[in-house]
């Protein structure tokens, strides 16, 4: 079990600590609806530090091979997701996103769950040199309707980063505007320490800590994925609507993309809406039903304090891509109305 660098300042700030994909993290500070809207209408920030944080070296041909989405195209300084390494039968290998910093030279954050395997699977399919940062740089993430209100508007246009510069009077190894909520903010790579004294200043500008509760029902809202409930080895971009890939260009798994996209897929990705002040939360691999006959599964599902409903996501066969139409949910027995509805989830 890996714990969060920023665990005893956060602690300090009465953090709920939990297990999340092997790490010690906050899970919530007060309760996840408060934290949930002052995303949504004022400002919070998260702990990412759980997150893979990887530095490739090596030939640009090689790494671009290995990537889903062509790396080329971007000028130095610029982020390239998300994109996706993907397998010989098109699944995910990991979604990730990349930091361009010279042609020789990229920064790729992982998810958590697969920060290992996707180490070993890059040394396996090139020469490239990989070298984890995870455990000596620790990650915040600064998200919100009305963040510049908190902190000094950074002059970074969205997906741009630099590297070791200052942010807040601190030395940070990497700023990014960038982020994971459907919200404007950046995102940093420093040392615990320092980061732990911007969490200090933020706290004293009224910026509210939020956990991975939040950061989980704010990403449904805006209908992003997270690997091993919504994709994972066995899903295809195709079928997870996730639109990672170039295909101007070679990559592992293109061949099954293209297959797929001539073909045809059998299930592929929805969103969901519940009624009104519906509480009844359906659960993973509940399933979808028409007229009583199943049609797909739920993936995720929360309850989105922005929109007052349950919302959530999952698959449906291809053929009964029903946009705007109602089917059930079956929770535990108990049939509950849902709106099928296309991402994201609020305007």
């Amino acid at each position: 079990m890996f714990s969060s660098p920023l665990l005893d300042i956060e602690i300090k700030l009465n953090a709920d600590i939990g297990e999340f994909a092997g790490w010690q993290m906050p899970m919530k500070y007060t309760s996840y609806q408060d934290e949930h809207m002052a995303v949504r209408t004022s400002c919070a920030f998260f702990d990412l530090s759980h997150m893979g944080r990887l530095r490739i070296k090596g030939k640009n041909d090689e790494l671009d091979k290995l990537v889903a989405k062509d790396i080329n195209k971007e000028k130095e300084g610029k982020m390239i997701g998300p994109t996706a390494f993907l397998n010989d039968r098109g699944g995910f290998e990991d979604d990730v996103m990349l930091y361009k910093v010279k042609e020789d030279e990229f920064l790729v954050v992982t998810n958590a769950i697969n920060r290992e395997k996707i180490i070993s699977w890059i040394k396996k399919n090139s020469s490239l040199d990989v070298q984890d940062l995870t455990f000596d740089l620790a990650m915040i993430a600064i998200q919100g309707r009305n963040v510049w209100n908190f902190v000094e508007k950074v002059d970074l246009q969205p997906l741009e980063f630099r590297l070791n510069t200052k942010f807040m009077s601190e030395d940070v190894f990497l700023l990014s505007r960038s982020g994971w909520t459907g919200e404007d903010g950046v995102e940093l790579w420093g040392s615990p320490e320092t980061l732990s004294r911007l969490i200090t200043k933020l706290v004293n500008l009224g910026v509210k800590p939020a956990g991975l509760i939040t950061r989980d029902s704010l990403r449904q809202e805006m209908g992003f994925v997270l690997y091993g409930e919504d994709i994972d080895s066995t899903t295809t971009p195709i079928e997870a609507r996730y639109w990672v890939f170039s295909l101007e260009k070679e990559f592992i798994g293109r061949d099954k993309i293209l297959e797929q996209l001539k073909n045809g897929v059998d299930k592929i990705r929805i969103g969901f809406k519940g009624k009104k002040n519906e509480r009844i939360l359906p659960r993973r691999d509940n399933p979808f039903k028409v007229l009583g006959t199943q049609i797909g599964y739920v993936t995720s599902s929360t309850y989105s304090p922005y929109l007052s409903r349950v919302i959530g996501m999952g698959y449906v066969k291809s053929s009964h891509l029903y946009l705007g139409f109602n089917l059930n949910i079956d929770v535990r027995g108990k049939l509950i109305d849902v709106k099928i509805s296309d991402f994201p989830l609020i305007k």
